[in-house]
């Protein structure tokens, strides 16, 4: 590995060219480790502008006095065919269809849309919702197509994931496998909502809100899960040219969080006062938990890692697990880890 250490260099004399060129000279597959005094991140833009997805740019170390980078150099995707051009041209029509459709148009169109859909891959649909981001179309509004689009397609993304089968110590599989176990506690967490409104009073309710207090606490526990996907497959996957899903599930990761927060100040506050307001308060969070985190999941497991799967190398995934083992797990150890500690 080459390594360039600005801190000694003169600001004035950091010339990028320097740095690109170098980065130029590697040999597919080999990365220029960037050692610095500040985040490089006008460097990184350069790099998208000149290079594409042609190289992956990993943080190994951010601040707040030494800021270190790899960027390694990675093949480049092919460009697309005319045709692959025009099916991708047809999927983002549709897309914007299913986007525009007034309700008493939308079932008509979700039929239309579901031939579209029927053999399309995790990554082209991302690939086509990034495009009509960059043409126009806001987060917010794209988010809200998913849903839509999600439903029609269900199905078909169902029975590709499940063709991904891969060991239980790859990143997928113990992103997967957590999955599992969150969404058992949001099970748990809606079945424990009907039991509190049924309760009627804290008093009655002793037993459900010490659960309750189990359960918010296990949630806040699971943002390390969103930290190992923020910090370890989202910086490839937007080195590799797949920026806006990333974003996407960033800022859901953000609204989450916050619920989250709500949910553990309200399990661990004093029972006391009027029972109804607190149902009031406590009943829309679990509300919005149960079903966003829900579908949040069905997102990831069907479209987000099989995109990842088919985008970073071999090489990429054993740098994403070593991020993983180092920021630590939410729910369970992965089994390898534990033979690891045992021996």
């Amino acid at each position: 590995m080459k390594e360039l250490d600005l801190r000694a260099v003169p600001v004035n004399e950091r010339s990028p060219d320097k740095i690109i060129n170098a980065w130029k000279e590697l040999n597919q597959g080999e990365a220029l480790r960037l050692i610095n005094d500040h985040d490089p991140k006008p460097l990184r833009y350069m790099f998208q502008i000149e290079f594409k997805d042609s190289f992956a740019w990993e943080y190994k170390q951010q601040g707040p006095e030494v800021w270190i980078v790899e960027i390694k150099k990675i093949k480049a995707a092919a460009p697309l065919s005319d045709e692959q051009k025009a099916k991708r041209e047809e999927l983002k029509q549709i897309l914007k269809k299913l986007h525009e459709a007034k309700p008493e148009e939308l079932n008509a169109v979700k039929k239309e849309a579901q031939k579209y859909f029927r053999e399309v891959e995790p990554k082209e649909l991302a690939m086509a919702e990034q495009e009509l981001i960059q043409e126009g179309t806001t987060r917010t509004e794209m988010k809200r197509l998913c849903d839509v689009h999600l439903e029609v397609m269900k199905g078909n993304l169902g029975v590709k994931a499940k063709k991904l089968r891969l060991p239980a110590s790859h990143p997928i599989t113990i992103c997967k496998d957590e999955h599992k176990i969150i969404k058992r506690n949001l099970r748990r967490l809606k079945a424990l909502a009907e039991k509190l409104k049924q309760a009627g009073s804290f008093e009655k309710a002793k037993k459900h809100l010490d659960i309750l207090k189990e359960l918010s606490h296990f949630f806040l526990e699971t943002e390390k899960h969103h930290a190992r996907e923020e910090k370890a497959i989202f910086p490839r996957l937007k080195a590799h040219g797949v920026i806006e899903p990333p974003l996407i599930f960033e800022e859901d990761h953000v609204e989450f969080m916050a619920r989250k927060k709500v949910l553990n100040e309200l399990a661990l506050a004093e029972n006391k006062g009027d029972y109804r307001e607190f149902l009031g308060k406590i009943s829309p969070v679990i509300e919005f938990l149960t079903t966003n985190l829900t579908d949040h999941i069905y997102k990831e497991d069907n479209i987000l890692y099989p995109m990842a799967y088919e985008t970073l190398d071999k090489d990429e995934w054993k740098e994403v697990r070593k991020k993983f083992d180092a920021i630590g797990y939410c729910c369970f150890a992965p089994a390898d880890l534990k033979k690891k500690k045992r021996s």
